[in-house]
């Protein structure tokens, strides 16, 4: 299975940076071309675009699409679906370039189309879950969170996400997939970016399903693991591991980063873990593994670091997504997690650039 993995070598970060910019500008220049309302409003056809998204990723259209073109009325037998809806359905996400119809009047995959089945590049669990009714509603409380600074998600569902997620077992499951989808776009920029060669040992703290360390040992052969999660994070990971062919080489371990962190690696990967939490609950993190890092050991951070400047910024965005869903949860700027290690004992050694939002954020003992 490991054999067929293919980790692929990404454009040059400045190459990225021009073809981001040039973007950017052709839609300033769009934007100041027509009237604002104008503009406002085409952002806004967003709102029923991502809802048909959902949909279609529920029905698993791209999964049963994937074997052979199909009508819409045999779609609609596998789909168990109205075709009449259906059809309403299929005909405005081609319009988006998402599925295409041919002209005997069959539809078939397209290359967006492709992400919501199943397989390397998916996202279909992330745009199950982003776009269901568990995420969906704490967008209709935002009025909450901005005049109260307390979380969307507490006030909607009575407790904190983590204690929810705990006994709801499908929205647990759907959510760990989700987080798998998201960690496989970032995986293949981290990779390109960054030299594990130098730590013989590799901890990847609040690891989950092991997707990220995988992917790291498969590059890496020479060295070995540490796989450090709850117990309800790791239920999928002997499945990622094995498809990886680096079972032999991880130790899975649970336990809970509050308490404490695995002795014997060079290197520490938090990968998401600190936007999830407060400063004071961050801190208990970072200390737990100074406790056990090596004086050359590197804590590596895997995560959005929000520019200062007055542009557009995708962590800018997921931050919003954090204050609703997280009681104290924020995308850092560089100035903010300086203030965060200093505290820890810790000291920002560099923050290495990927041709993702993601940054590799590298602390070292002061």
């Amino acid at each position: 299975m490991a054999d067929s993995i293919v980790i692929r070598k990404l454009p040059p970060i400045r190459f990225i940076r021009a073809l981001n910019a040039f973007r950017s500008g052709l839609f300033r220049l769009y934007s100041r071309s027509f009237p604002a309302n104008v503009v406002m409003y085409e952002r806004f056809t967003a709102f029923w675009i991502l809802p048909a998204i959902r949909v279609a990723a529920e029905l698993d259209i791209a999964g049963i699409l994937e074997k052979e073109p199909m009508t819409i009325e045999q779609l609609a037998v596998r789909t168990d679906s109205n075709p009449g809806s259906l059809s309403r359905m299929m005909r405005a996400l081609s319009s988006e370039g998402i599925f295409k119809k041919n002209k005997t009047g069959q539809y078939k995959n397209t290359s967006l189309s492709r992400v919501l089945s199943d397989g390397k590049g998916s996202l279909r669990f992330a745009m199950m879950q982003h776009l269901g009714s568990l995420n969906w509603n704490l967008f209709s409380e935002f009025p909450h969170t901005i005049k109260t600074g307390k979380s969307a998600f507490s006030m909607v569902y009575g407790q904190k996400i983590y204690d929810y997620l705990s006994g709801h077992p499908h929205e647990s499951e759907l959510f760990d997939r989700s987080m798998t989808n998201l960690s496989e776009i970032s995986i293949e920029p981290v990779l390109s970016a960054m030299d594990f060669s130098n730590y013989p040992v590799i901890a990847d703290i609040g690891g989950g399903e092991g997707l990220l360390l995988s992917s790291i040992l498969y590059q890496h052969k020479s060295s070995s693991g540490i796989l450090f999660d709850l117990p309800e994070g790791l239920t999928r990971s002997g499945i990622i591991l094995n498809k990886y062919g680096v079972a032999n080489r991880v130790k899975v371990m649970e336990g809970t980063f509050f308490d404490t962190a695995p002795a014997g690696a060079d290197a520490y990967i938090l990968k998401n873990i600190l936007h999830n939490w407060s400063d004071e609950e961050c801190l208990k993190i970072l200390k737990n593994i100074v406790e056990v890092l090596p004086a050359r050991g590197k804590i590596l951070i895997l995560e959005m670091v929000i520019d200062e400047k007055n542009h557009s910024s995708f962590g800018k965005l997921i931050d919003l997504q954090m204050m609703l869903f997280m009681e104290h949860g924020k995308e850092r700027t560089r100035k903010e997690f300086e203030s965060l290690f200093d505290q820890a004992g810790l000291r920002l050694n560099k923050i290495i650039q990927t041709v993702a939002p993601i940054r590799v954020i590298e602390a070292v003992i002061k």
